[in-house]
């Protein structure tokens, strides 16, 4: 499955050429010699690590390009604070052995791997570029709901009795803090610092939609379409939520939460990552 072309827009070139490679009509992305120092870091959201199959396929089509790839030992549970000094430190080991670093982050991972670099000017000179799939400015709203008691008028009684018990579950998991600080008034100040930042990197941020969800996950689009009706959005977040001002957007139809780092539904998550690498390398 590929997203619906009539609703993918973007900047015309990165657009292009991430339709081209996505639905195979052109190769890519190809290792050129001016990125053969490159090490592609993928970084995981809430979760990642916990998820079976999680990045597997499109890390193994980047090694079988002959792309140095490799996937950021984050914690899965982490709040965004204990990964960022966890991605300093690897990116810093990375720059220090001379590669430079290009980073596919999903989700809570984009706003985790921005911000390390925001704060180390040397580790943000090195970078090559970013891409930043489905990256949230403000907060899940089933998880605001389940933690911070917000969008209560738009319960159901199952949502009623399903919600204290999955908190319940993610706390035993060890996994309440960093579901709690994804919330609005924690996200919407890390959104604000980023955009101050002035990054010297390209950065290609991907917003998208889906109107059903994948069968990979369990996504709350029922209770999402109840807290704001008609507002689109991929399962956890709205769109309009994972829009960035100032860097080049990509908005994509018919791409639910959990396609991008584990497929489902035939979505090509193998082809889907080294498209927007081949897109970010070629508007530098």
């Amino acid at each position: 499955m590929i997203p619906d072309a009539a609703a993918t827009t973007g900047p015309a070139p990165e657009r292009d050429i991430f339709d081209r490679v996505f639905t195979g009509r052109e190769d890519g992305p190809t290792l050129a010699a001016a990125v053969t120092d490159c090490t592609v870091v993928m970084v995981r959201g809430l979760f990642g690590a916990w998820i079976p199959g999680h990045f597997r396929a499109p890390l193994a089509r980047l090694r079988s390009a002959g792309w140095q790839a490799t996937i950021a030992r984050t914690d899965p549970a982490g709040t965004i604070e204990h990964n960022r000094r966890l991605l300093v430190r690897q990116v810093a080991a990375l720059v220090d052995a001379g590669r430079r670093p290009l980073f596919l982050a999903h989700s809570k991972g984009g706003l985790e791997i921005l911000l390390a670099l925001a704060g180390e000017p040397r580790l943000a000179q090195a970078t090559l570029a970013c891409v930043g799939v489905q990256v949230p400015r403000a907060g899940a709203p089933c998880l605001e709901s389940m933690f911070h008691g917000r969008h209560r008028d738009s319960l159901r009684r199952g949502d009623r009795l399903r919600e204290p018990a999955e908190a319940a579950l993610l706390t035993l998991a060890g996994a309440r803090s960093a579901c709690r600080e994804l919330d609005g008034p924690v996200i919407a100040p890390l959104a604000a610092l980023l955009d101050r930042s002035g990054l010297p990197f390209r950065c290609l941020m991907v917003a998208s939609c889906a109107r059903q969800p994948s069968l990979s996950l369990e996504l709350r689009f029922g209770r999402l379409d109840r807290i704001e009706p008609g507002q689109p959005h991929d399962g956890v977040f709205f769109t309009r939520d994972q829009c960035w001002p100032g860097h080049a957007m990509l908005q994509l139809d018919g791409i639910d939460h959990s396609q991008p780092s584990i497929g489902g539904l035939g979505f090509a998550h193998d082809r889907f990552w080294p498209a927007l690498l081949q897109a970010v390398l070629a508007s530098r």
